[in-house]
């Protein structure tokens, strides 16, 4: 594998992993702004293919944000915006993480 190869999927690990976060920065600043753009894209119980890979798809590239929101609806307003901030901070300092073991371990095996 060449370098330009091994730069090229860790750019796009670290696009994923921003993308996730980002976007739960989104719902924590716009809460039903975004979750309502969100769920238009997205099926509650899909029937067809149609609708189980767009939804896969759409849960797969910015799922975590509005999966952290609908887990705290249960609590009051100002502690569901204390935990998604607290599970923001985590999720960053996460796909730091992530991103450097994967980027350290890509580089391993194949350089």
């Amino acid at each position: 594998m060449t370098l330009e190869t091994m730069e090229l999927i860790e750019g796009l690990l670290s696009y994923y992993l921003s993308i996730q976060v980002i976007f739960s920065i989104l719902v924590f600043l716009l809460g039903s702004v975004v979750l309502d753009v969100y769920e238009t894209g997205v099926y509650e119980n899909p029937k067809t293919v149609f609708q189980r890979t767009l939804t896969f798809v759409t849960n797969a590239f910015i799922g975590i944000g509005p999966y952290l929101n609908k887990k705290f609806l249960k609590y009051s307003f100002l502690k569901r915006k204390f935990f998604m901030l607290i599970a923001i901070i985590v999720q960053f300092f996460a796909s730091v993480i992530v991103y450097y073991v994967m980027k350290n371990l890509l580089r391993a095996i194949f350089l």
